[in-house]
């Protein structure tokens, strides 16, 4: 129950609720107001005090005009009454206006002008035969309209009616200003970084939806924090075993070549090889743990392609020609804007890869031209081969300078032989 109530649609549909009373308490003001006079002296309506007239006029005789008069002025003291006989001559007139003009005589044409001379004047005037007979002659009721209605309250009513309507909007604006300025704290905190590149955490003051999504957010930084800081630690780990492995690992290898002499020809040569590919190896393992951990420098500039590539071609083409190899070479023109090194370091894990794995087909196309680098070869297709899972960290060298100096790299692999492209994206 508590955590429906802190909901933002129970807040909601309060105000909405509030809203409806606003207008009910409009309503009955406005009732109220147009009424207010009547419902506070009990003053009667004019068709309320036309019916009693017509009673009390209709049940009198002649002699009773005097205390009829008499009455009503007691209840009515602004009232005015005059008596016309059945002859039509002006009997009496009580408590008539100096100002006011009323006929000594009258007859069918005066009565006539006198009715619709006062219909619907401010002063209601009502004529009753007394006794309801025409020998007896008629009675007449005068009253000024504005002491019998009610004293209305239009302009009041406004003031309410406005002043309630600000009041509801003033509360949905305050309900609604608060929604914005939690949710634009919670885009603050889902912005800015700190020190660590992670957002900050933001303060739950409320258990409603918004506050709902806060915690939520704030247990998802708590999270990466924790998984940045076993990654930190994992990577300062991975580091000082690649550093510690490597030193382990150089240090036998320099004892081995320093003891190539006490061998045969043929014996130093092969174990000769094999140092230089194991410390290739360890190499690449080294700069594998470098580009992952953004460490290796890049400088980019302008380089020309066709020359770095005959440069590699010239260096390895010793080995490919002891292997067998037969090594194709064009080359066009071309530059380049990149590191030279890292693009050198490509080159030699691609044609070590193709030493490595395409020996059985003895044959390497190296291309330059169409502004792309193509290394094709005639392998049984090293990816696919399980004895050929050296190739991998080489690759992945490759895979991560390509991305960095902005190149595309695509390997066409199958079991006739592997093609590798090299070209700027875009």
């Amino acid at each position: 129950m508590k955590k429906v109530w802190h909901s933002l649609l129970t807040k909601y549909i309060v105000l909405i609720l509030i809203a409806l009373g606003f207008l009910q308490l409009v309503v009955i003001l406005y009732m109220v107001g147009i009424n207010f006079e009547r419902l506070v002296s009990k003053v009667p309506t004019i068709e309320e005090i036309e019916e009693r007239w017509t009673e009390d006029v209709y049940e009198a005789t002649t002699d009773d005009v005097d205390g009829i008069v008499q009455d009503w002025h007691t209840q009515y003291s602004q009232a005015s009454f005059f008596y016309v006989n059945s002859n039509g001559k002006l009997v009496k007139k009580w408590y008539i206006h100096a100002a006011s003009k009323i006929p000594e005589h009258w007859d069918t044409v005066t009565t006539t002008r006198f009715i619709q001379s006062h219909y619907g004047s401010p002063t209601f005037t009502v004529i009753r035969f007394v006794g309801n007979k025409d020998a007896n002659g008629f009675l007449v009721l005068q009253i000024e309209r504005d002491t019998l209605e009610p004293a209305k309250m239009e302009s009041g009513f406004l003031y309410i009616a406005f002043l309630l309507m600000f009041a509801f909007l003033g509360i949905s604006l305050l309900f609604f200003m608060r929604i914005l300025k939690r949710l634009v704290n919670l885009e603050e905190a889902m912005t800015i970084r700190e020190m660590d590149g992670l957002p900050i955490r933001t303060e739950v003051k409320k258990k409603d939806e918004i506050g709902a999504v806060e915690q939520a957010f704030n247990n998802m930084v708590d999270e990466l924090r924790e998984a940045k800081k076993r990654e930190l630690e994992e990577e300062q780990l991975r580091r000082e075993l690649i550093a510690n492995l490597s030193h382990d690992l150089k240090t036998p290898l320099t004892k081995m070549r320093a003891q190539l002499q006490n061998v045969s020809a043929d014996q130093a040569q092969h174990l000769d090889h094999s140092i230089s590919m194991m410390s290739h190896l360890i190499e690449n393992l080294m700069s594998y743990s470098l580009l992952t951990a953004n460490k290796m420098r890049y400088h980019a500039k302008d380089a020309r392609i066709d020359r770095l590539v005959n440069q590699s071609i010239a260096s390895w083409y010793p080995l490919f020609e002891e292997q067998g190899f037969e090594v194709e070479l064009e080359v066009e023109e071309l530059s380049w804007h990149i590191d030279k090194l890292w693009l050198e370091r490509i080159l030699d894990n691609l044609l070590q890869n193709v030493l490595r794995h395409a020996n059985e087909g003895k044959f390497i196309r190296v291309v330059v031209q169409n502004n792309q680098i193509m290394v094709r070869d005639k392998g049984q297709g090293f990816v696919d081969h399980a004895h050929t899972k050296g190739a991998g960290i080489g690759l992945s060298i490759v895979e991560l300078m390509a991305e960095k100096m902005n190149l595309s790299l695509v390997i066409d692999n199958t079991a006739y032989g592997t093609t590798v492209q090299l070209y700027p994206k875009d």
